[in-house]
């Protein structure tokens, strides 16, 4: 079986930590230049907030708000929904569908480390699921008729002068593959 996949083996965005004061505008160029979707917004090392680029457009831009008058302590997203690392990704899955969020902020103790989205998560369970039909299939035993000896019993996939061949262990042994 599969080891156990954490949140925190899925974080691919680090954590950008901005201050409740800062203006929108600087948030912006922030996220621009670190190219992320959001930030952490931390008051006396505390979490007291997210901001996203959709925070942003919907809450500044689309509303004709000036970005370099704005602060970011009116438009972020107070209390954001945290995870610890150590959780499993499908804890993760279900705070987000439960809460009707397409990203988590992941903290270590209580403090950011970076974020997940859905897709991350998505991803990560693709890939565990991939890994576990792969260790089942080399658990699954065939049985049949041996193409060389033709005894029934156990076989295995050979390959011999560029084909393909089902033999029992006898006669793969044999071989000296």
């Amino acid at each position: 079986m599969a080891p156990r996949m954490t949140v925190g083996q899925v974080v691919k965005r680090k954590a950008v930590i901005v201050k409740p004061s800062d203006t929108v505008h600087r948030v912006a160029r922030i996220l621009s230049k670190n190219r992320v979707g959001s930030a952490v917004v931390v008051k006396k090392g505390e979490i007291v907030g997210i901001i996203t680029d959709r925070d942003i457009l919907d809450k500044v831009v689309a509303k004709g708000k000036d970005p370099k008058s704005v602060k970011v302590e009116e438009v972020m997203t107070k209390n954001p929904i945290t995870i610890e690392d150590d959780y499993d990704i499908s804890d993760a899955i279900d705070k987000m569908m439960d809460k009707g969020i397409r990203r988590l902020l992941v903290t270590r103790l209580g403090k950011p480390i970076g974020f997940v989205t859905a897709a991350d998560l998505l991803a990560a369970l693709n890939t565990y699921s991939n890994e576990s039909e792969e260790e089942m299939t080399e658990e699954t035993e065939v049985y049949g008729i041996c193409e060389l000896c033709g005894q029934y019993g156990p076989l295995y996939k050979v390959y011999i002068e560029g084909g393909e061949k089902w033999v029992c262990e006898a006669c793969k042994d044999s071989l000296n593959l």
